[in-house]
């Protein structure tokens, strides 16, 4: 057994350290009292050359001056022990070296990646109209936060100042699916530089098809590629992941709530749970919070409950506006405390917050890390954690069925991955067919599919008009896995349809494109097999993920119908090398007539 008090942590044996151990303990048992934490400065004032005020900066800078006097009163460490769950030891002595290690001269820096949505890019997120989304977003709130509590104290204690490397991986929209296909680049490009990711801080819930265990097969890859790493999983304090005042009193979870944490327990991952926290506030009976209650009547305070606006007077708004101010008039988040005027265009209040919910939650990540890294330490009096412990195996078992966690596939060596995102080639095939039509990975063969982004940065080849074909090339083994990304949505998204035609390797430069003519024969499932799929959803705008098995063993029957007939013509044909892709715009639903795709793969 390795004892703290010869051996510091496994590999960080250096003499300016160890005789240091209590007071660095010292240290960061201070670090967890979040009222001596630093009052939030005003953006403008924290940058250089930002002097002439503007409008917007005198209600901004009173917000924020609100916003410090009330900190205290709502994030006090008996909430946040409320919400956060600390993981496995692990993971956090694995982070305790890491964070020392990294403060030394010449060392790696610490790696921390952040996957989210457009709630963690910031959408709505601004102390006033001119900070960017970005900027304003706990992600840059949480790497302030560091620099200002953790680095300052401990840099002092221990000689070294914690180098951080930040990977800032959010997206609008964005899922756990879609993170299962950026995954493969990201791990090659440590694996290759010899390096590991430290830490990674999950945010995709909103953006989650709970009916899909993404989130578990994203988790089992990361776990399989990098052993040691912190994964921190969190679950918003949205309206729905709150639930009504007779689902806490009888302990019922909302059921995608329900179903993370399923996944985080199973797993042992570190959890920071707003929802709960946000529970606590609404209708826990302990004094704390009654008191908190009784001072803001009505008013939510550290998520938004309530999904409208107001004006200053309390008149609450009858309908959503995207935009601030609208008739020149200030508009603020309905019964919530502070009260936060709106400064940027975007929908969904509650799904995306205002910037004091942002400090909340990057407040609450950091405390969550200062508690992991205590722990991992062995500072804390409460844990046994003398041994320096190797890491667990994986479990064999999955948290949901096994057979749904292995059709949400992660292709780690993918053979082809077409990525609106960073290939915006299409070439249009319409008007003729010649050899370099043929041979391009993107071809329009009929009607008016383009390669579109907008200011949120959702890119993909995009069709309006039904009966629209679109081919996508893909190298392919013999038994494929294909994976589509698509945008579904609650408005103007309807549904289209695929289908595969096998290429060989001599025929590839032959084969001739499906065309307008060819439309038709979609409707023939028996001679034309193809699989339709839904772009409608009852709200938002997401991205949503199919996985065409090739073992076959999807648990729906026209998707097995489909690869068995490709992989039958594969067989009977020789070398074959490619499999042509055609999507089809259905367009059955009137105005429900947009079709856009983001990513495909094959494995």
């Amino acid at each position: 057994m390795v004892k703290r008090n010869k051996v510091f942590l496994s590999g960080v044996t250096t003499e300016n350290i160890e005789p240091k151990h209590k007071n660095v303990c010292k240290d960061i048992n201070s670090l967890l009292d979040i009222s001596q934490w630093p009052e939030i400065v005003f953006f403008k004032d924290r940058l250089p050359g930002n002097s002439n005020d503007e409008e917007g900066d005198a209600l901004g800078r009173s917000t924020v001056t609100e916003f410090n006097k009330m900190r205290n009163a709502v994030l006090t460490s008996a909430l946040v022990d409320e919400g956060i769950s600390e993981g496995g030891m692990y993971a956090a002595q694995s982070f305790a070296k890491r964070v020392l290690e990294s403060g030394f001269k010449e060392a790696r820096p610490l790696s921390i990646a952040v996957t989210g949505n457009s709630f963690t890019i910031g959408s709505n997120c601004g102390e006033n109209m001119r900070q960017p989304s970005d900027e304003c977003a706990w992600p840059s709130r949480l790497a302030r936060r560091w620099t200002e509590v953790v680095t300052r104290s401990l840099g002092n204690a221990t000689d070294t100042n914690t180098k951080i490397e930040w990977r800032m991986l959010q997206e609008n929209a964005q899922g756990s699916n879609n993170v299962a296909h950026r995954l493969p680049s990201l791990i090659d490009e440590y694996h290759s530089e010899n390096k590991t990711l430290d830490v990674i801080i999950l945010n995709n819930g909103l953006s989650d098809n709970m009916e899909k265990p993404w989130l578990e097969a994203i988790v089992r890859v990361l776990l399989e590629q990098f052993p040691q790493i912190l994964i921190i999983s969190l679950i918003d304090g949205t309206p729905d992941n709150v639930g009504s005042l007779d689902e806490y009193q009888q302990n019922i979870q909302p059921e995608r709530v329900r179903k993370t944490i399923m996944t985080q327990e199973h797993y042992n991952l570190t959890r920071v749970d707003f929802a709960r926290m946000s529970q606590f506030l609404s209708y826990s009976e302990e004094e704390r919070y009654a008191s908190l209650r009784r001072q803001y009547p009505g008013s939510s305070l550290l998520w938004p409950q309530l999904g409208q606006m107001e004006f200053d007077n309390g008149t609450i708004l009858t309908e959503e506006i995207a935009g601030p101010r609208p008739n020149g008039l200030e508009i603020y988040w309905a019964r919530y405390k502070p009260q936060v005027a709106k400064t940027k265009s975007a929908y969904y209040p509650t799904n995306h917050p205002p910037w004091t919910t942002h400090q909340y939650v990057a407040d609450t990540v950091l405390f969550t890390l200062i508690r992991v890294l205590r722990t991992g330490m062995g500072c804390a009096d409460s844990i046994n954690a003398h041994e320096v412990l190797t890491h667990p195996s994986l479990p064999e078992a999955t948290a949901a069925d096994k057979a749904e966690v292995d059709r949400c596939f992660v292709c780690l060596e993918p053979r082809e991955r077409l990525d609106a995102r960073t290939l915006e080639s299409i070439v249009n095939g319409t008007g003729f067919d010649d050899l370099s039509v043929r041979e391009s990975p993107v071809v329009v063969t009929c009607g008016d599919w383009s390669w579109v982004t907008d200011e949120r940065k959702r890119s993909g080849w995009q069709s309006d008009q039904a009966g629209s074909l679109i081919r996508f090339r893909l190298k392919v083994n013999e038994e494929p896995t294909i994976s589509l990304t698509y945008m579904a949505s609650h408005a103007s998204f309807g549904d289209f349809q695929v289908t595969f035609q096998p290429i060989s390797k001599d025929n590839a430069s032959m084969q001739p494109l499906m065309g307008c003519n060819d439309v038709a024969k979609f409707e023939n499932q028996t001679l034309f097999p193809s699989k339709k799929l839904e772009g409608r959803r009852s709200k938002y705008s997401l991205w949503d993920t199919f996985v065409f098995p090739g073992k076959v063993d999807s648990n729906d029957h026209i998707t097995n119908e489909l690869m068995r007939k490709t992989l039958k013509m594969m067989q009977e044909l020789s070398d074959i090398e490619y499999v042509d892709m055609y999507i089809k715009n259905v367009n059955y639903f009137g105005d429900r007539k947009r079709v856009k795709i983001q990513t495909i793969t094959s494995c």
